[in-house]
This record gives C-alpha cells, sequence and structure tokens, in this order.
C-alpha cells in the first residue's frame, strides 16, 4: 500500500473517488478497496479526505493562502465543501484553525 498512499499523496488535488484511483493505477477497484483495507484499517474513501484535510491544515498554517485557493490545491470541487469537510473533521472553521496555529 506504500506505493498507493505515495500516489495519493502525489495526485490528491487531480483525484475524485478511490474509483479514480484504482483506474489510474490499473487496479480493480474491488482488489484496491479490499486489500487498503485489510492494511490501512480504513476505507480509500475515508483516508483520501483525511489526507486532503491534513495538507490543508500545512497550507492554513504556513501559507496565506485564501481559502478558496487552498481548497482548490487539495482537490476539493470549491470552496464551500471543501470548509464543510474541514468543519466536520476539525469542529473548525479554516479561519479559526488559521488564527489558533498561528496566536492570534
Amino acid at each position: 500500500m506504500i506505493h498507493v498512499k505515495a500516489f495519493i499523496e502525489t495526485h490528491l488535488q487531480d483525484l475524485r473517488s478511490p474509483e479514480d484511483v484504482a483506474r489510474r493505477l490499473n487496479i480493480s477497484h474491488e482488489t484496491l478497496r479490499k486489500a487498503f483495507r485489510r492494511e490501512e484499517k480504513t476505507t480509500l474513501g475515508r483516508y483520501i479526505p483525511l489526507r486532503r484535510i491534513e495538507r490543508m491544515k500545512r497550507l492554513l498554517v504556513r501559507t496565506d493562502l485564501y481559502h478558496y485557493e487552498i481548497c482548490e490545491a487539495v482537490g476539493f470541487s470549491n470552496e464551500a465543501h471543501g470548509a464543510r469537510v474541514f468543519k466536520r473533521e476539525t469542529g473548525m472553521t479554516m479561519s479559526a484553525y488559521r488564527a489558533q496555529q498561528r496566536g492570534h
């Protein structure tokens, strides 16, 4: 799964679904789904958005990019969707997270 995770990290902004990962790696979706769950103890559908959130956190702290730019950079289809997922997973808005991490 190391190569799958590396592929996801490299192509995160372009991936639309777990099926997209399988198609691009030329692996059947079912084979990838089962192997990923067995080895990583989570689903690919859960792993991809969590990787996006982690990258968003880094960008919020390390850059002055606008929220829409960050959402776009990590592969969310629009800012509203990215902001909803970020808040659901972190319990904070993107602005609040940035302010907290920067000590404001």
